[in-house]
């Protein structure tokens, strides 16, 4: 068993969360023995790292903490045939009920670090956006205010190319480095990740963004701090307050926005279980309670189905839907009818 086993802050620590791990049937523990620089905690409930606060245990969670742990981490991965998810603030995902099998990663230490260098600065993968923003704004740089309100890391932003009140990470993005799965990094600049409306060519990639570097501009700390407060009221202002959820749920179509759809239909405040899609903004579906993801799942089908049928338009998530979410939604579009009506 590896319960009552924790080493130093810079070796390999264990936590065991009331799973019995005394086969350790993948051999994951094994395999990253004597690896500085990891924290791995098996059988976390996921609902404690999603906004959503939904979602089973992770078979492992495991913090890297530098560049040779994740990469040791990823070959042990590829060498075992384990499922691996990057999991970054958690503000943009729905976790199944009964878990995710493999490995469910998180970049901290030198992932978290920041470092300006004339009006550039480059940021750790596992920064939040948000932080990287305020300290720019506080040193009196200026181009990240509109991304400020935006809940990703720095990574998840670069990934799918975030935007927010106009601005998009590749406005400001000057190049980024990406840790492959074979441990190799490459640097990409902005152009070549081909950015679009909230893609890059890293989704679906193996890649993970370890660093990026943004380009900003000399201004005024008190009106590049303003302009971040400014937003952020007006941010929380639309959205639904007290009650978990993580944003929008669909991808709004060119030319309009999801939510009137939703509405267009009819569907504010409809719920299943815990889950409601809600009264103040329709594209949000909240957590009242006791939701599951098999609540939200059906809410959003139904979301989707009643546009499908009203409008000719198919709604695609913006939620990344994990595991076995994931799986049960493409069935369900597997069993539409080719033609709505």
């Amino acid at each position: 068993m590896l319960s009552g086993f924790c080493a130093g802050a810079t070796d390999l620590q264990f936590r065991v969360c009331d799973v019995n791990t005394s086969d350790n049937p993948t051999g994951l523990i094994g395999q990253l023995e004597g690896v500085e620089g990891l924290e791995v905690e098996v059988g976390a409930p996921l609902s404690g790292y999603s906004t959503f606060r939904i979602g089973g245990p992770a078979e492992f969670l495991i913090r890297a903490h530098n560049r040779q742990a994740l990469a040791a981490l990823l070959s042990a991965t590829e060498r075992l045939g384990l499922p691996f998810v990057l999991l970054g603030l958690g503000s943009n995902v729905l976790f199944p009920d009964e878990g995710l099998p493999g490995v469910v990663a998180r970049l901290v230490g030198d992932f978290v670090s920041h470092r300006f260098h004339g009006t550039r600065v480059t940021a750790g993968g596992g920064l939040a956006l948000a932080k990287l923003a305020r300290l720019a704004a506080e040193k009196g740089f200026e181009g990240l205010e509109a991304l400020a309100g935006f809940p990703s890391t720095v990574g998840g932003a670069v990934r799918m190319n975030a935007g927010s009140y106009g601005v998009e990470i590749k406005d400001v993005l000057v190049e980024t480095t990406i840790l492959e799965q074979d441990g190799r990094t490459r640097r990409l600049t902005a152009r070549e990740l081909q950015p679009s409306y909230r893609r890059t060519i890293l989704r679906g990639s193996g890649g993970i963004v370890i660093s990026a570097t943004f380009q900003l501009r000399e201004g005024s700390a008190e009106k590049a701090l303003g302009r971040i407060e400014e937003l952020n009221r007006r941010r929380w202002q639309s959205l639904p307050s007290g009650r978990p959820h993580v944003g929008s749920i669909f991808r709004n179509p060119e030319g309009d926005y999801a939510g009137r759809l939703i509405e267009a239909c009819d569907l504010k405040g409809a719920s299943r279980g815990g889950a409601q899609i809600s009264p103040r903004h329709a594209n949000v579906i909240v957590n009242n309670g006791k939701a599951t993801a098999q609540n939200v799942l059906e809410l959003m089908l139904t979301a989707r189905r009643a546009v499908r049928q009203r409008f000719g338009l198919e709604l695609e998530p913006e939620v990344e839907l994990m595991g076995a979410v994931r799986k049960r939604w493409q069935e369900a579009l597997d069993q539409e009818p080719e033609h709505p009506g």
